[in-house]
C-alpha cells in the first residue's frame, strides 16, 4: 500500500468522526464487517473490523487501502457483483448472498448486505459500511449427499442450495444497522466532510460507473474519455480501450486523472485556455493540438470537447473525442477515411443514447447527483 493511499485511508475517518470512534467500533469486533470510503481512488477499505480479518484470514494491514474485491474468485457470481456495483452507483441499500473466497482460496457463502451512510448537514454520501454473516454452516444435508466433497470444497454449489437465510439477513442488517448508528453519534457535529481529494481519488465515481452504462460505452469504438466537471480537476471516469491504445497508457494510470497529463512542451496553451473557455461556457468545440504519449511521442490531436446533460438539462458530465493526425513533424495532417468530424460526432452521440438508455431505466439519480 503506497504512501500516499495509507494516509488518506487513516484520515477518512479521522476527519469525519470523534476520536473515540475506533474505540467504539472496537466493541463490534466479534461482528464482521468494513467501512469503505467512496471518495478515494479505488473505493477502499479504511476500516475492518476483526471479526471480518478472522473470517477471511487476512491481516488488517493486508486489506487497509483495497477494495474489497479482493475477496472474489472463479465462482463468485458475476451478477451478484453487478447488483452490488450499481446500488454503490445509485447510493443505495443492498443485499445478495455472494460466495467469496479466504486469503488461503477457501470459498465460503455468506449474506453481505451493504448500507451507505450520508451527511446529515449536506445530504451528501460519506461512507459505505458492509456486513457480512457466512451461510456455510446452512448447506442443507440433503445437497451435501448430492453433491460431490470436490464441489463442496471449490464452491461450485449454488446459494439456491442454502436453508431458509432469514435469520442470516437479519442478522447483516442489524450489524450494518449497528455500525451506522454508531458513525451517526460520533461524527463530527461541524464536519461536512467536504474533504480535499487528490487528483487520484476524486469520487466513487471514478470507479463506479453503473455496469450497465459501462457495459454500453465499451460498444463504442473510438478513442474518447469522459470526465465529471462536477469536482476538482474535471477527473476521468471512463476511457475507451482505444483511448488507452492511441495513447499507451494502461487504465488504472488515466482514471482520476485530469487530462492534462497528455500536453508537453510543444502543446499550445492558447489552444487549451480555448477548451476551458468552452467548457466554463458548457458549450462544444473542436480544436487540433500536439499531445503525446506515455512514451513521450508527439502526436497532432483533433479533440472534440461536448458537453453530456441529464434528464434536468444540467450538464453531467463531458466526452473528449480524440482523432489522430499524425505526427508534429510533417505537419497537421488530415485523416484518411470517414471525416474526422463525423467519427467525433458519432461518438458524441452514442455516449448520449447510452446515457438517456440509463435514464430511461430509473438511473436518474446517480447521473445527476453522483456522476454514475
Amino acid at each position: 500500500m503506497q504512501g500516499s493511499i495509507a494516509t488518506s485511508v487513516v484520515e477518512s475517518l479521522s476527519q469525519c468522526y470523534d476520536g473515540s470512534l475506533f474505540l467504539s467500533l472496537k466493541k463490534l469486533r466479534h461482528h464482521s464487517f468494513v467501512i469503505t470510503d467512496p471518495h478515494l481512488y479505488g473505493h477502499p477499505i479504511v476500516y475492518a473490523s476483526d471479526g471480518f480479518l478472522y473470517m477471511t484470514g487476512y491481516l488488517a494491514e493486508e486489506v487497509m487501502g483495497r477494495n474489497p474485491k479482493f475477496l472474489q474468485g472463479p465462482d463468485t457470481d458475476r451478477r451478484s457483483m453487478l447488483l452490488i456495483r450499481d446500488s454503490i452507483c445509485e447510493e443505495k441499500t443492498c443485499s445478495v448472498t455472494v460466495l467469496n473466497y479466504t486469503k488461503q482460496g477457501r470459498p465460503f457463502w455468506v449474506v453481505f448486505q451493504m448500507a451507505p451512510e450520508f451527511s446529515k448537514n449536506n445530504g451528501k454520501l460519506i461512507h459505505f459500511v458492509g456486513a457480512q454473516v457466512p451461510l456455510e454452516r446452512h448447506v442443507s444435508r440433503q445437497w451435501k449427499k448430492s453433491c460431490g466433497k470436490d464441489q463442496l470444497m471449490n464452491g461450485t454449489y449454488l446459494c439456491q442450495s442454502c436453508d431458509d437465510q432469514s435469520k442470516e439477513m437479519e442478522g447483516a442488517s442489524k450489524i450494518v444497522e449497528l455500525v451506522t448508528n454508531k458513525l451517526t453519534v460520533l461524527r463530527h457535529a461541524k464536519a461536512l466532510c467536504s474533504r480535499p481529494l487528490s487528483e487520484n481519488a476524486e469520487t466513487a465515481s471514478l470507479t463506479t460507473l453503473c455496469s450497465s452504462l459501462i457495459l454500453a460505452l465499451t460498444r463504442i469504438q473510438q478513442s474518447f474519455v469522459i470526465v465529471n466537471p462536477k469536482f476538482s480537476g474535471m477527473p476521468i471516469v471512463f476511457a475507451s480501450d482505444m483511448f488507452l491504445h492511441l495513447t499507451g497508457y494502461q487504465k488504472d494510470e488515466v482514471m482520476g486523472r485530469n487530462c492534462r497529463f497528455l500536453q508537453g512542451e510543444a502543446t499550445d496553451m492558447a489552444v487549451i485556455q480555448e477548451v476551458r473557455d468552452c467548457v466554463k461556457a458548457e458549450t462544444a468545440c473542436t480544436v487540433c493540438l500536439i499531445n503525446y504519449r506515455k512514451d513521450k511521442v508527439a502526436f497532432w490531436n483533433l479533440l472534440h470537447v461536448a458537453p453530456i446533460r441529464d434528464h434536468t438539462g444540467k450538464v453531467a458530465y463531458f466526452v473528449g473525442v480524440q482523432v489522430d493526425l499524425g505526427s508534429p513533424d510533417v505537419g497537421c495532417c488530415q485523416a484518411s477515411g470517414v471525416s474526422p468530424a463525423m467519427k467525433q460526432l458519432g461518438a458524441v452521440g452514442a455516449v448520449k443514447v447510452a446515457l438517456r438508455s440509463l435514464q430511461s431505466c430509473g438511473l436518474r439519480r446517480g447521473l445527476g447527483h453522483s456522476g454514475c
